[in-house]
């Protein structure tokens, strides 16, 4: 392995655009429903034809972190959709972890709509990790649907790590005494776990928020395997980190199957949007995975307002946000910025872009 893993090859990727990529099929009302329900959030804006036709937007929308999913995506070793559009030309194989990401929304993802998406390399660079080197990758997305408009942008991070010495003859072996036992997830046997029942709640006002206001709690779970294959089959990634335990441990050297971290995104981001309401706009959110959550765990997102301020005469509320588990870890927190209405005022679909 070279000292220096951006190579020349490496580096000359950054800048580079991936070809636009018009999804197989526009949003449609079966979709928005299987994401909401696949992260059990029966928003009615997701889920109600008619309380969204007598919205502000009019029409239902999809959940503003899944507006794209990958349909039959091509299957290779690390599963399904792990192929990015960029093969960049590291000196070991592997799988790309979420390391967080940084949206800006811009305008309602509609059922009906076209998506295409676009990427473009940002920066690589290269840190030592625990386990040895580590590769950072920066991608940029943009969203727009079929009339140009911008619905949003995503700075996203994956992480490449190298495998740890001899994990890759342990699982070219096929020898099983290396795979650790786990726990079996819940629910126990003649246990249903119930879905979640929406919750009305009254809509916030900017006027009405202080600095150091608690956001109600989102609580997920117990995890099960099954939370992870629904939320696959909704988005249309199939990462075998997710299902595949013997993958898990004995290629990727991870203790269980992890909860994946776009999962936990779509928590927080219904933390932040469950505080913004119907009349509110979700601005913007960056959140970055500090650990991993495991079937059996209940998750917990949780935020707290930070500040409040206007700009050109909208009132702007930033967030704290974390996503805990019951076994009193931290995996996951960021920042979040939503826009709440003062009263008799009515907030704008389309908002503009920021710098990064």
């Amino acid at each position: 392995m070279p000292n220096s893993l951006i190579t020349p090859e490496v580096a000359a990727l950054i800048g580079r655009e991936s070809d636009p990529e018009r999804n197989r099929f526009p949003i449609s009302a079966e979709m928005a429903y299987d994401v909401a329900d696949s992260i059990e959030d029966y928003n009615p804006l997701y889920v109600d034809p008619d309380h969204a036709a007598n919205s502000r937007f009019g029409e239902l929308l999809c959940p503003p972190l899944a507006a794209w999913k990958d349909i039959a995506p091509p299957i290779g070793y690390f599963g399904a959709g792990q192929e990015w559009h960029f093969e960049v030309p590291l000196p070991f194989n592997s799988y790309g972890l979420n390391g967080g990401s940084d949206w800006q929304f811009l305008a309602p993802a509609y059922v009906g709509s076209w998506i295409t998406r676009q990427f473009r390399i940002m920066e690589i660079f290269e840190k030592e990790g625990r386990s040895g080197p580590l590769v950072f990758i920066v991608r940029q997305e943009t969203q727009t649907d079929q009339h140009g408009t911008v619905l949003s942008l995503a700075k996203r991070v994956s992480i490449h790590r190298a495998l740890p010495t001899g994990a890759e003859s342990s699982q070219s072996s096929g020898d099983a005494e290396d795979l650790t036992t786990v726990p079996v997830a819940p629910p126990d046997p003649e246990v249903i776990l119930r879905k979640p029942s929406p919750e009305k709640r009254e809509q916030q006002y900017f006027e009405d928020v202080e600095t150091g206001m608690d956001l109600p709690v989102v609580v997920k779970g117990p995890m099960t395997t099954t939370h992870l294959i629904r939320w696959a089959a909704a988005n249309g990634n199939y990462a075998r980190i997710h299902w595949d335990l013997p993958f898990a441990q004995l290629h990727q050297r991870l203790p269980n199957i992890v909860v994946n971290g776009s999962l936990k995104n779509q928590y927080l981001g219904q933390l932040l949007l469950d505080f913004a309401g119907e009349e509110g706009w979700f601005r913007r959110f960056y959140v970055e995975h500090r650990g991993m959550d495991f079937p059996g765990d209940t998750l917990t997102a949780l935020g707290v307002v930070t500040g409040k301020r206007e700009v050109n005469g909208f009132g702007l509320v930033d967030c704290r946000v974390g996503l805990r588990n019951d076994r009193g870890h931290q995996t996951a927190s960021g920042t979040g910025t939503v826009v709440l209405p003062r009263r008799s005022q009515q907030l704008p679909l389309v908002w503009p872009e920021e710098p990064w």
